[in-house]
């Protein structure tokens, strides 16, 4: 179930922006909120599919979209593949680490980097309003990378 807080987010942030308030979409922010990890589009609208929620596929698709304008979800693109989200609201800001051999996300925290940016933005007038990092590495032993079992190499 999703936090009033986060509704009253979304609600705010439709009514700005002159967005239409409707079930499904709210139907659609429960479910994202309630995925595990980084999903795409296809797989939240796979599991809402399974859990008999009917949503279209481009409702879905566009939900995400405003969601992550309004800074409830991040979207990521690891690799130039499609887009995947994951729950910002009420997270500490992390950064990721992507294996190019057998596309593990590995997520870390670390304020170092945090007080980095703040002290560059602040040097130069700034205010940070946002930041992400991704770091693409490769497992030291592709042969014998235990993730490749988890994450399957794309073909």
């Amino acid at each position: 179930m999703v936090s009033e807080e986060i509704k009253n987010v979304f609600i705010k942030y439709l009514k700005d922006k002159n967005h239409r308030i409707t079930n499904e979409r709210f139907l659609i922010l429960d479910a994202a909120i309630n995925m595990e990890g980084h999903f795409d589009a296809d797989e939240l609208y796979l599991k809402m599919r399974k859990d008999l929620m009917r949503v279209s596929r481009a409702t879905v698709y566009n939900t995400l979209e405003l969601m992550s304008d309004c800074k409830i979800l991040t979207k990521h693109n690891f690799k130039g593949d499609r887009s995947r989200y994951e729950t910002k609201y009420g997270r500490n800001n992390h950064y990721h680490i992507l294996c190019l051999s057998c596309n593990m996300i590995l997520e870390f925290e670390n304020n170092d980097i945090e007080n980095l940016l703040e002290k560059t933005c602040k040097k130069h007038d700034l205010k940070l309003m946002d930041h992400s990092l991704q770091v693409f590495a490769s497992c030291k032993d592709n042969s014998n990378c235990k993730n490749c079992k988890i994450y399957p190499k794309k073909k």
